[in-house]
């Protein structure tokens, strides 16, 4: 019995053999495409390692005791599980995971997607409680050329910068002092319950006072959460208008920068650009920057922050420099896609031509008569 080509059992085998062999040439031959503000990312990578060999050099040299075991990767900057300026718990696999370069570069992919330029005013609130996110922050910001207006607050969770001898204002001054960053913060709050050292002893108060007097930081003597969101705002609206700053950057969970802890779970981690704000009513200062249309960039919850850009989450070790979806994506080949349409759609006419003409051959050849 006569059958065309099309619908013989071993050319649709092969047709099937063919396709899928095209389909899987096509997909696995993927091309790498950078990401807008590529360089900035990697110059800003390299200089948190090189912020972060600096700290770990100098916390050597002060002989402060290193956990490696707390601390795979050896950064140098885990803190302790308890200190005298310990403010709260903390999460050790996000202090791990935030204490790497790559997260420079994450930060300026953040930045960029907000609009910020170089010569920008940036606000910005750093803690205690994580040293990698404030390095990441300040690299970032550097190598951005914007222009910073800084404030911390001193206490740290656990794990931080909680060592009363390094906290984060020494970090930041041995920064400054290697010309590693060019900037640090203009004023320095106790930090924990309320933004006034709540739940910390009045030793570990004297000790955070001691820190920001040692580091010649003007101090907020906040006497109340309200107080402390006040003081802050008079502070970021000395340098420009809150609603002239092109980005709001926050590190942590400050008191006075989130407010009522309600609010605090409401605003996810990275950038924020659009937002219910106005119906926070005891927000902190990042609110009062959202209500007047500023972006937020919101370092906290690291986990789903990774987990944005498919990023490993407290690996061991980090991974390596200019690794991450923010300096590039696969995309597939387009000119392998072009080429493996054309091959599918060839062997679909030619298969089709030919049967048609064997088809053509066989009516001419075909007489009824003869077998009258």
């Amino acid at each position: 019995m006569f059958r065309p080509a099309i619908q013989r059992i071993e050319v649709l085998v092969a047709m099937a053999v063919f396709s899928l062999g095209v389909f899987y040439g096509a997909s696995s031959l993927t091309v790498k495409v950078r990401q807008p503000a590529y360089d900035q990312k990697i110059a800003s990578a390299q200089r948190m390692k090189r912020a972060m060999d600096v700290l770990k050099a100098s916390r050597g040299e002060a002989a402060i005791f290193m956990d490696d075991v707390n601390d795979p990767n050896q950064t140098g900057l885990i803190g302790r599980q308890f200190t005298y300026i310990t403010t709260d718990e903390g999460d050790l696999d996000a202090k791990i995971s935030i204490l790497d370069p790559n997260v420079a570069g994450m930060m300026v992919d953040y930045l960029n997607r907000a609009g910020v330029q170089k010569g920008d005013h940036v606000a910005v609130t750093l803690t205690g409680s994580m040293p990698g996110g404030n390095l990441a922050v300040v690299c970032a910001l550097e190598e951005l050329g914007v222009v910073p207006r800084i404030i911390s607050s001193v206490g740290a969770s656990q794990w931080g910068a909680n060592i009363e001898e390094f906290t984060w204002l020494d970090m930041e001054k041995i920064l400054q002092d290697s010309a590693i960053i060019s900037f640090g913060s203009t004023a320095a709050s106790i930090g924990g319950g309320s933004d006034i050292g709540r739940r910390l002893s009045p030793h570990g108060r004297d000790l955070i006072h001691e820190s920001i007097t040692r580091n010649q930081i003007e101090l907020i003597p906040s006497e109340s959460l309200s107080d402390a969101v006040r003081r802050r705002m008079e502070r970021f609206s000395e340098l420009v208008k809150i609603e002239d700053y092109k980005a709001f950057v926050n590190v942590g969970g400050g008191a006075a920068v989130l407010g009522d802890a309600a609010y605090a779970r409401l605003i996810p981690p990275g950038l924020t650009t659009r937002m219910e704000f106005e119906s926070m009513r005891n927000g902190g200062v990042m609110a009062k920057f959202g209500r007047v249309g500023v972006p937020i960039v919101h370092v906290l919850n690291i986990r789903h922050m990774f987990a944005e850009f498919n990023y490993p989450y407290a690996a061991t070790p980090s991974p390596e420099l200019g690794v991450g979806s923010f300096y590039a994506r696969e995309r597939y080949n387009p000119w392998t896609t072009a080429l493996a349409l054309v091959l599918l759609l060839s062997m679909v006419i030619i298969v089709g031509l030919n049967s048609k003409r064997k088809i053509k051959h066989h009516l001419e050849q075909y007489e009824p008569d003869s077998y009258i």
